[in-house]
């Protein structure tokens, strides 16, 4: 619209009219709100986000022996963890006063998210039971959501393995879709901890935030660069989009029999790190093949690097992999309160 005799349209002409500081200051306004218009579509399109993520698990046994110092590499540290009621209700203290108090330490010393892992391995049989009925997974979605709020976790990570048939599938896909439509409202996170070898579905890639992608207990070797490269690119291929993809690196060895060991104790008898990834017919993942991975994941644009557990690191400077995750990150010098 034109003003008559004045070849200003009413926007320009009202713009012109203003002391000039005036049109400054409403000229940054305008920048500011655009910035953070274009910030907040970015972040719902579910683009890759700048910071490049290192989760790690924590299991509860290891938890009072932990430090802050030690675990400083992480973005997201996850407590490991809760065994799924079949029922839907979370045990009255389901995690001890203690284990909370050090946990929330860890959180306000580095600065990183914490997240609450529900399953694992021999922790898992309540899935099957919760996830059949409605009501007892919103139940378990809801007393989750409401733990994590009074507890100062930031979302919660869900491990079932393993969901056997389609039943049980679509059951636990519809707890994922559950949970991501209460927990993302409230900024919390839903991630969800995955095999290699299965495919959870579309689903379930699209309620999650983030997978944590096992790669590792293959057959000898396990977890190769190699091996690691194909589950990345399987994952990938089954649909679930690069940028929710987190690498998972093993902390302890197998043997040809399956047996474990921790990387510690692979390496407390060396006085310097070895030069290849096997010692006494363990295969594990040394500090170059960490390192490694964590520039393929950042060349491939994946979420970043998932540790199974931080408790199994050898803590001397020279040895330890999480501190060469720091390094290969850019987290070693960048953790603290934010």
């Amino acid at each position: 619209m034109l003003l008559q005799g004045n070849p200003y349209s009413l926007p320009e002409a009202l713009l012109l009219s203003m002391p000039m500081h005036f049109r400054w200051h409403l000229l940054a306004l305008i920048i500011g709100a655009s910035f953070h218009f274009t910030s907040s579509i970015h972040a719902d399109t579910g683009k890759e986000q700048d910071q490049f993520v290192v989760a790690g698990y924590l299991p509860h046994y290891r938890v009072t022996t932990a430090t802050p110092e030690s675990l400083k590499p992480l973005t997201d540290l996850i407590y490991f963890g809760l065994t799924p009621p079949a029922g839907g209700r979370l045990d009255k203290e389901p995690v001890s006063p203690a284990i909370l108090q050090k946990l929330q330490e860890i959180k306000r010393l580095n600065g990183c998210r914490l997240l609450l892992c529900v399953g694992g391995w021999n922790r898992s049989e309540g899935f099957s039971k919760v996830t059949l009925r409605e009501g007892a997974r919103k139940q378990l979605v809801k007393e989750l959501l409401a733990f994590c709020r009074e507890n100062g976790f930031d979302g919660v990570d869900f491990d079932w393995e393993h969901p056997r048939g389609a039943q049980e599938l679509a059951s636990y896909q519809a707890l994922l879709t559950d949970a991501r439509e209460s927990f993302n409202p409230a900024g919390l996170l839903v991630t969800v901890a995955q095999a290699s070898w299965q495919d959870l579905g579309a689903r379930a890639y699209r309620a999650v935030d983030r997978i944590h992608l096992m790669s590792y207990d293959h057959d000898y070797p396990q977890a190769t660069f190699e091996k690691s490269l194909t589950d990345v690119e399987r994952v990938i291929q089954w649909g679930c989009p690069p940028h929710k993809v987190t690498l998972g690196v093993p902390f302890y060895g197998r043997s040809k029999r399956r047996e474990a060991r921790s990387y510690r104790k692979l390496m407390a008898s060396h006085l310097s790190p070895p030069s290849n990834d096997e010692i006494n017919g363990y295969a594990f993942n040394g500090s170059s093949t960490i390192m490694q991975k964590v520039r393929h994941a950042r060349q491939k644009k994946l979420a970043g690097i998932m540790i199974w557990e931080t408790g199994q690191d050898d803590p001397r400077e020279e040895f330890s992999l999480l501190k060469a995750i720091g390094r290969q990150s850019g987290r070693e010098s960048s953790a603290g309160p934010r």
